[in-house]
């Protein structure tokens, strides 16, 4: 590679980093905290609760009760439906019985907690309005060259790379070695997953894994991803920048960890680039005439 095209290389891996500080700075997007707000608003389980709810239904994501998602989130459950049962927590309250003589009416009831069966829905239940989705913001363009490049960057780099099913509740996951992807994202989608979770095999093993935080990591992680993708010339969306602010990552916790970012988003982009240099494109990797296939 040349030392020009290494140049343009650095040149946009500081841009596409100044542009991800920049969007931290501004704070949480209209979508984030929409998307924040609606998040809070469904209710935390036990494990036995969440036992209960995975046992009946497997697959279900966010569960509420059918007034919650009629009155908070503007949608009826379908026609037919059966409920998902847990078991919810009662306060009952008792007054002490006397032997004999008459307990004052002043005196503190007890208080003991029962329970009893209610049923939940999960949101594929349910229809209506839609749900705020951190989808709305993604990333596009044509990655077929470039997805194509990474995908064997991470074969020669040992990884094993799978495609799960679309259940999967996650975009992508590393697991030391093997990295799982979901089938059906779009092409710019699925190369910045897995330039993500290529970026945690790369910085998050071992000791470092142990002394930082996920909010560090996933902060990380999709900063590097952000950094690949907008130096390629994609559109991100502000996605990146939800994705730090919904694990509460910061433009100074991105600061701290920015020499790393950089130089394993350095790293990919120039283990993807072509050699042939016979056209390049704006962060000086080439583009071949025809896109190649990729399995999804």
């Amino acid at each position: 590679m040349t030392t020009e095209k290494k140049s343009t290389i650095a040149e946009a891996v500081a841009a596409a980093s100044e542009q991800l500080v920049a969007a931290l700075r501004e704070g949480k997007t209209e979508v984030l905290t929409r998307y924040l707000e609606a998040m809070g608003r469904f209710q935390k389980y036990s494990f036995t609760n969440s036992m209960l709810i995975y046992c009946q239904n497997p697959d279900a994501t966010r569960v509420a009760g059918f007034h919650t998602w009629k009155t908070a989130f503007g949608r009826n459950v379908k026609k037919g439906e059966h409920g998902i049962m847990i078991m919810a927590p009662m306060v009952r309250t008792k007054r002490a019985k006397s032997e004999g003589n008459v307990v004052s009416i002043d005196a503190e009831p007890a208080k003991f907690i029962t329970f009893r069966p209610v049923y939940v829905f999960s949101e594929d239940q349910t229809e209506g309005d839609p749900l705020p989705d951190l989808r709305s913001s993604r990333v596009e363009g044509d990655a077929a060259v470039h997805l194509e490049r990474m995908v064997k960057h991470v074969a020669a780099s040992g990884i094993t790379l799978e495609y799960g099913d679309s259940t999967m509740q996650a975009d992508g996951v590393s697991h030391g070695g093997r990295i799982v992807l979901k089938p059906g994202m779009t092409e710019a989608e699925t190369l910045s997953v897995l330039v993500h979770e290529y970026a945690h095999e790369q910085l998050h093993k071992g000791d470092r894994r142990k002394n930082t935080t996920k909010k560090v990591r996933e902060t990380e992680a999709e900063a590097v991803a952000h950094v690949v993708c907008s130096s390629l010339g994609f559109a991100t969306n502000g996605s990146s920048a939800d994705y730090i602010g919904l694990y509460e990552g910061d433009a100074d916790l991105l600061m701290a960890s920015l020499s790393l970012i950089q130089k394993t988003a350095t790293e990919i982009l120039v283990a993807i680039a072509d050699p042939t240099e016979q056209e390049t494109n704006h962060a000086g990797l080439q583009e071949p005439a025809a896109p190649l296939p990729i399995a999804a």
